[in-house]
């Protein structure tokens, strides 16, 4: 059974990179039709937000294979999709045994290099060879960094009663399916990373801020942010649908029903971040920081330095919600006034 799947991913594999290969090839043809500067010049936004889709499924599929293959020699398992079973159905057999959660955490790790990472650069290259075109290297204001840090440090409980009402909602009747499916993936999800951070030493600490909080922050703010949010705004000329589009297709992607308005707000926010700073450094330090704080206050929850429980489902008073929404615009405003507002 193990064989056949196997055969099959390298299948899909191959497949997924003939019409990888197929795309760039038409897309080299355009360029010199064209007699463009750049690899996608003269390219219409869609096709080349096709393009970036098709590189981030072939490079998904490529290092999911590739995890599968390294967690036999370096962590023994054999039968990953059975540990991956067992996670879902039984957690806390898993979390007994190291071997079985550091193959999962490297399933993960090659999976968000492969879906996002990968594509990214490579994207940003073909838009513009040598150039800077996911916006690193442009001059980063201290004053921004700490205002970013600040934003989402304050607007927290906001995002966390937005998470409330989202678990009260319901798809449309024709939606049934799709809602279940989301529903079971972000079930599945919550199960996985209650698995991840449990984290009786401090190198699980380490590995988790970097798998949880840095990867995340870098490989996705440079797909969404850099690469997506950056041609939607080619294609619709608004820099506010470009923004709010981004954001719905980052919660979308993540296929969690209870999560995608908080994540939608999350990624409008980091986009408006970016818009204004001019800098893709900002969101992802924000980005890091918020899901690094996470990570930190569970383990300080684990190992009783704190009361407070990250995972548990509790209600905030309406009046620090209130706060907290406030401050956390009034601090945007500020934001944008300070920044140097390059519009792009």
């Amino acid at each position: 059974m193990i064989v056949q799947e196997e055969e099959l991913m390298i299948r899909l594999v191959k497949y997924m990179w003939k019409m990888n290969s197929l795309i760039m090839i038409k897309i080299t043809t355009f360029a010199r039709m064209t007699r463009g500067r750049f690899l996608m010049d003269g390219m219409h936004p869609f096709i080349q937000l096709l393009y970036l889709t098709v590189m981030s499924i072939t490079f998904f599929s490529l290092f999911t294979l590739l995890g599968m293959y390294l967690v036999k020699p370096l962590f023994g398992i054999t039968t990953i999709d059975v540990v991956t079973q067992n996670a879902l159905t039984n957690p806390e057999a898993v979390a007994l045994n190291p071997n079985q959660v550091n193959a999962l955490k490297l399933l993960q790790f090659m999976a968000s290099i492969g879906a996002f990472l990968i594509p990214a650069i490579l994207f940003a290259f073909m838009k513009f060879p040598g150039g800077d075109f996911l916006r690193l290297n442009t001059r980063l204001r201290l004053p921004l960094i700490l205002l970013a840090i600040i934003i989402f440090s304050i607007v927290a409980p906001f995002i966390s009663f937005t998470y409330e009402l989202n678990q009260g909602l319901n798809l449309p009747g024709g939606f049934n399916e799709l809602e279940k499916v989301m529903r079971d993936a972000e079930d599945a999800a919550e199960k996985l990373t209650s698995l991840f951070l449990k984290m009786p030493v401090p190198s699980d600490l380490f590995i988790n801020v970097i798998l949880i909080a840095i990867l995340p922050a870098i490989s996705e703010e440079l797909l969404f942010r850099g690469c997506i949010q950056q041609v939607m705004k080619e294609w619709w000329k608004n820099i506010h649908v470009a923004i709010w589009v981004t954001a719905v297709v980052f919660s979308f992607i993540h296929f969690e029903f209870y999560g995608f308005l908080p994540r939608l707000l999350l990624g409008a926010l980091l986009g408006y971040l970016f818009y204004w700073s001019g800098n893709l450094w900002v969101p992802i330090i924000a980005h890091a920081l918020n899901n690094g704080g996470q990570v930190v206050l569970a383990y300080l929850h684990e190992h009783g330095v704190i009361q407070f429980d990250i995972m548990a489902d509790e209600s905030l008073p309406a009046y620090i919600i209130v706060i907290s929404t406030l401050a956390a615009i009034a601090f945007l405003f500020l934001f944008r006034r300070i920044s140097d507002q390059r519009k792009f």
